[in-house]
């Protein structure tokens, strides 16, 4: 099960209580686990048997965050393995099993969503699709060491200067192949409603990789969710 295959989780000292709660989640792919986090803002780990590594500088937007996340995937090459699961602090996938399909196919994976409300009045010329690949990430080395021929070409967007833009624009400038994931769900969870949507694509869809998961309580009702579709599935 997730052969050769390392699971990060990428955060700043402040998420390290959302890590910890959704920490069996990251362990459960019984994968090595590698927790990175900024140089001004080190997360350090309890459990020896979780890795730590910083790199980069603490910055929630802009060209610092995009220098970071370039230096992270820079860590991750440094270690042996051909695939990677790479989370925020807030993503996660609800299955022990990462799905094959994900191994088959050798394209960067994400929640690719639209950024179509985003004014781009400002930016002339902008050549790149209305779109932005939001966590979990899963990619092989080859997507890793593509996306960093042309990472530090690609400055951030001064409408987007976002990690999940930059991803897609990496990805896009690389020529890399790119799909959503199908089982993927991507929204927030910090008020009822957007649990509720949460809730219902994990429950009556079998959703998996999920973002975002910011509170204990958010975690459990989406677990709950969870078990739910699977017992309805093991009495069809």
């Amino acid at each position: 099960m997730n052969e050769n295959t390392l699971v990060a989780v990428c955060g700043y000292e402040g998420d390290a209580h959302q890590i910890k709660t959704l920490l069996p989640y990251y362990l459960h792919h019984k994968c090595p686990l590698l927790v990175l986090s900024p140089t001004d803002s080190p997360i350090v780990a309890r459990n020896p048997d979780i890795w730590t590594r910083t790199g980069g500088k603490r910055a929630y937007i802009g060209q610092a965050s995009l220098d970071r996340q370039i230096e992270h995937l820079k860590i991750l090459l440094e270690y042996p393995f051909k695939h990677y699961l790479v989370n925020d602090s807030d993503s996660v996938c609800l299955s022990p099993e990462i799905p094959a399909y994900v191994y088959k196919k050798d394209v960067l994976w994400s929640n690719v969503v639209s950024d179509s409300f985003h004014d781009r009045s400002n930016d002339p010329g902008y050549k790149y699709p209305r779109l932005a690949f939001q966590p979990p990430y899963f990619m092989s080395r080859r997507i890793i060491q593509g996306l960093l021929t042309v990472a530090d070409k690609v400055k951030a967007n001064p409408t987007t200067p976002f990690i999940d833009w930059c991803m897609m624009a990496w990805c896009v400038e690389a020529g890399l192949p790119y799909e959503s994931f199908p089982d993927g769900q991507s929204n927030g969870t910090s008020d009822p409603h957007s649990l509720n949507v949460m809730t219902q694509a994990v429950q009556r869809h079998g959703k998996i990789f999920i973002h975002s998961v910011k509170s204990l309580a958010a975690l459990q009702q989406i677990a709950y969710a969870r078990l739910a579709y699977k017992k309805k599935k093991l009495g069809q």
